[in-house]
């Protein structure tokens, strides 16, 4: 898990693995990190996912041409 805090401006972004989605609930981890933060705060969760790289960004790049 990676957590970057960005409170200046107004997030704090929280990088999963696959494995770390399964151990830690984001409601709990999402309360904890908005208890030390600014009222106007937002937490942004990335995580990953169980698609192939390749085959996943070939297909974002193709329909957005």
């Amino acid at each position: 898990m990676e957590i970057y805090n960005n409170q200046n401006k107004g997030y704090i972004e929280v990088w999963l693995t696959n494995e770390e989605q399964q151990m830690y609930d984001r409601a709990e981890l999402t309360a904890r990190l908005l208890s030390k933060a600014n009222k106007k705060c937002k937490v942004v969760f990335f995580m990953s996912g169980g698609g192939d790289l390749f085959g996943c960004a070939e297909g974002l790049i193709l329909r957005n041409l």
